[in-house]
């Protein structure tokens, strides 16, 4: 049977490829996920292994803080765990995230989306996370170090001037050595820049501190009871752990970021193969249906029922291993193709040999021939129950089973999908989102099954329009003859159409809620000031740009994450009179007074989910401890304050960096403010040239940037999801010409030309286009609107449906299917006439 099976595969060579392509697709993307985090996740790994101090004492922060503002202790416990019994040394270290590295010209060094560290050299050099290459190390505030690969990418050399840009201050010093890139932690491979350590913590912290501390022990002394003994000795506010413990911490870490990267690609993954499936499922149905006679014949020559299924799923176990092996080899050349992108631009990002895994090939055969098998079980399932007589029928038929059992499931998903819709918009925000997410697959798979119920009726208004020719007339019939596979081809279409309308109405709805927010918040404030790659800047960009003529205010805020319970917040610093103009507020309850009184003004939307009203006590977990603080003030939803908002005072006590995130600037009556914020850019430009200068239009286009590069790369996935669909729309069209070879030479023979033949095929082809593009488009905008709706308080205020663009989207969808149809009709309009009446 599985030779019969390969011969069957080997005569049929398109449905092969066009199956095999679809497998290919689905695991190409989650086998170079796999490789691809393996790889450069072990290669990680092996810096952790060989790289950390016997032990390494961090502060005990309440929360996960990022690298740019880390938690930080004073010296005085240095000494407290030298004097530790069994501690040979104890180097306090400095490690800050978000430094700006400036080339030659001036301009930031593009670091590929990595993160630029700055460091203190350490009194002791053997316990830096780095080595001197060259030179001699900082040791002074106008002396600095690069890393290698940096110092190289940038074209310094030892004795040049380097400019960086501090989260405190622009510097411009003398590099005295290169160093390698750090060996280990959040750091490792990333650009870094070291400084002596009082001048680390002036630039890099504002204050004096430091983010951990390397113990070496003495020989024979045993880690476990020596940083027992450290946490016993200074108490709760460090975290005492092992070489052992900080590579396990940082192996758990590095799985979590490259997880969650892989998660995404194994997402698409998931699609290309669902769409897949349906592609698989049609040409199996089709196979069985073209091959009953032969089959029948097989069962009347002593063939069982089991052997007869077995013979249909020998063929999908040849195309899911094919599939599955070219998708492997796939997987492996994008994941090698990321790592050379690495390091063709100089990214000394550690790297091993390509980790192909037995898990990782184990997985790609079982998704790739599990998947396959699983699309063509049911017509091997129905190809073994054709009664052994059938061979001597000229009209024998694969058995089917009845469309009651169909609507009846289809009905009830259906029904559950309009209940999971009405909870969700009424439960909204998050909670809500969700529950319309699963109510939309539902739906999805709702309309999946009563699809064949309902094709022929859609079809034939759909093409309505088109006229009554005998091509068109023939072309719509051909689609009607067999709904269930009309409604299997255009399922496939279907789910990737509605997944890009309703992106397309989600992110319309998003950019106008943008558009909407920032008009109705920014109010007095005609300049605001950001920066550019790194979240927080200087206070002396605030400080220069108050005494610019014609600026008549400066409203600073700055930010950082907290918890408030299991909840994680951000919290605002604004200064005084930065609600009283430059940002337009609405209060609930409460006012703007309560910031002086040391109060917090929380958004509408986040007391909600809080449980707060004004007058009550939190506490909020920050950095450096937990805060007590009280509601005193709940304001509408506001863009510009979606955090917990506190003055700069309290701001400071709760652990708040002296860094600014954003500046207000109110320009004074009679001044023009391009001219002003010309003269901003005048005075910040050479220190400081990645601050951006905007006025109130320009930063809101800048906002809406984010959304369209997430619509784009999503898209650009999801085209992969359409190939996959068109690929099954030319697989029907092209089996069909198989299937009607004697009916389509018998339309020839009484004059049917071969335009005529071309154009019944391009409407057949249309027909199914339109079924799946047009149920695709009422479900994603169906899920968006009900996602705008649930989350009108959670910065989508505003529902934009971009009818253009979605009429677009059908127009495209009906270009590639006369683009579908093309082959298959060229193919049918090159049969010999003859020969094609003679045929069974």
């Amino acid at each position: 049977m599985f030779k019969l099976g390969l011969r069957s595969v080997l005569a049929h060579r398109l449905r092969f490829v066009l199956c095999t392509l679809a497998v290919t697709l689905g695991v190409a993307f989650a086998g170079g996920a796999m490789v691809f985090t393996d790889t450069l996740s072990s290669a990680l790994k092996k810096n952790f292994a060989v790289s950390t101090a016997d032990i390494t004492v961090t502060p005990a922060s309440p929360i996960e803080t990022g690298t740019d503002r880390p938690a930080t202790f004073q010296i005085e416990l240095v000494d407290r765990i030298a004097a530790v019994p069994g501690v040979a040394a104890a180097v306090p270290q400095l490690l800050v995230g978000n430094v700006q590295i400036l080339g030659p010209d001036g301009k930031p060094l593009e670091s590929y989306g990595l993160t630029s560290f700055g460091a203190a050299w350490p009194r002791d050099p053997g316990a830096a996370p780095f080595k001197l290459v060259d030179g001699t190390a900082p040791w002074s505030s106008d002396q600095l170090a690069l890393d290698e690969s940096t110092a190289s990418r940038a074209g310094y050399h030892v004795g040049d001037q380097v400019r960086i840009v501090t989260p405190t201050r622009a510097v411009t010093a003398t590099l005295t050595a290169t160093t390698t890139p750090a060996q280990a932690g959040a750091a490792a491979g990333a650009p870094l820049v070291s400084f002596d350590g009082a001048t680390a913590q002036l630039l890099l912290l504002g204050r004096p501190g430091w983010t951990s501390i390397t113990v070496s022990l003495e020989p024979g002394s045993d880690p476990n009871a020596v940083s027992k003994a450290i946490a016993d000795t200074i108490g709760d506010s460090v975290k005492v752990r092992t070489a052992k413990q900080v590579a396990t911490d940082g192996e758990n870490d590095l799985d979590n970021t490259f997880g969650g990267f892989g998660t995404v690609l194994l997402l698409f993954a998931g699609l290309a193969l669902f769409v897949g499936g349906f592609l698989i499922v049609n040409t199996f149905a089709m196979v069985v249906a073209q091959r009953s006679r032969e089959l029948a014949m097989l069962r009347a020559i002593g063939a069982s029922r089991g052997q007869i299924t077995g013979t249909v799923l020998a063929e999908s176990v040849i195309i899911g291993f094919v599939g599955a092996t070219l998708g492997l080899l796939v997987g492996v050349g994008v994941a090698s193709g990321i790592r050379f992108g690495y390091e063709l631009l100089d990214l000394r990002i550690p790297t091993a040999s390509l980790q192909v895994t037995p898990t990782t090939i184990i997985a790609c055969y079982l998704i790739g021939i599990g998947v396959t098998v699983a699309a063509a079980a049911p017509a091997a399932r129905r190809a073994g129950k054709l009664p052994p007589v059938a061979a001597m029928r000229d009209d024998v038929h694969v058995p089917e089973r009845s469309l009651l059992v169909r609507l009846v499931i289809g009905a009830f998903m259906l029904l559950m999908a309009v209940l999971f819709f009405g909870i969700g918009v009424g439960a909204g925000g998050l909670p809500g989102a969700v529950l319309i997410t699963l109510g939309t697959g539902t739906a999805v798979l709702a309309v999946v099954m009563l699809n064949p119920l309902i094709s022929r009726y859609v079809v034939r208004a759909l093409m309505y329009p088109f006229g009554r020719k005998a091509p068109v007339t023939l072309g719509r019939r051909n689609a009607e003859r067999n709904p269930r596979r009309t409604s299997a081809t255009a399922s496939a279409l279907m789910i990737s159409v509605g997944l890009i309308s309703g992106l397309l109405v989600i992110g319309a709805s998003v950019k106008a809620s943008i558009d909407k927010s920032l008009v109705d918040a920014l109010g007095t404030a005609e300049i605001l000031i950001t920066n550019d790659g790194t979240p927080s800047f200087s206070t002396e960009v605030g400080d220069r740009t108050a005494k610019i003529p014609g600026v008549q205010a400066v409203q600073r805020v700055r930010q950082q994450s907290g918890e408030v319970g299991t909840t994680n917040v951000q919290v605002t610093g604004v200064s005084d009179g930065t609600l009283a103009g430059p940002v337009t507020t609405a209060f609930d309850a409460g006012s703007p007074a309560a910031l002086a009184a040391g109060q917090a003004i929380l958004p509408r939307n986040l007391a909600k989910t809080l449980k707060l009203t004004v007058g009550k006590p939190f506490e909020l977990k920050t950095a450096n401890g937990t805060h007590r603080l009280t509601v005193g003030g709940v304001l509408a939803p506001n863009r510009q304050l979606n955090a917990i908002v506190v003055s700069l005072p309290t701001y400071a006590t709760v652990g708040g960096s002296p860094s600014d995130n954003l500046l207000y600037v109110e320009v004074a009556k009679g001044n023009q403010v391009a001219q002003v914020r010309t003269g901003i850019l005048d005075q910040l430009r050479k220190d400081y040239p990645t601050i951006e200068v905007r006025d109130q239009e320009a930063y809101a286009a800048v906002a809406r940037e984010p959304v369209n590069g997430v619509l784009v790369a999503v898209g650009f996935l999801l085209a992969m999801a359409i190939l996959i669909a068109l690929l099954g729309i030319v697989n029907t069209l092209a089996l069909g010409v198989v299937e009607r070879t004697r009916e389509i030479g018998l339309l020839r023979a009484i004059g049917m030309d071969r335009p005529q033949l071309s154009r019944m095929l391009r409407v057949e082809s249309i027909a199914i286009t339109l079924l799946g593009a047009l149920l695709g488009l009422a479900i994603g905008v169906a899920f968006a609107v009900a996602v705008q709706s649930a989350m009108v308080d959670d910065g989508l205020a505003v529902r934009d449906i971009p009818v253009l663009q979605l009429l677009i989207a059908v127009a495209l969808a009906i270009v590639f299917g006369v683009l579908a149809a093309v082959w298959p009709s060229r193919r049918a309009a090159r049969l010999d006439v003859l020969q094609a009446i003679a045929s069974e």
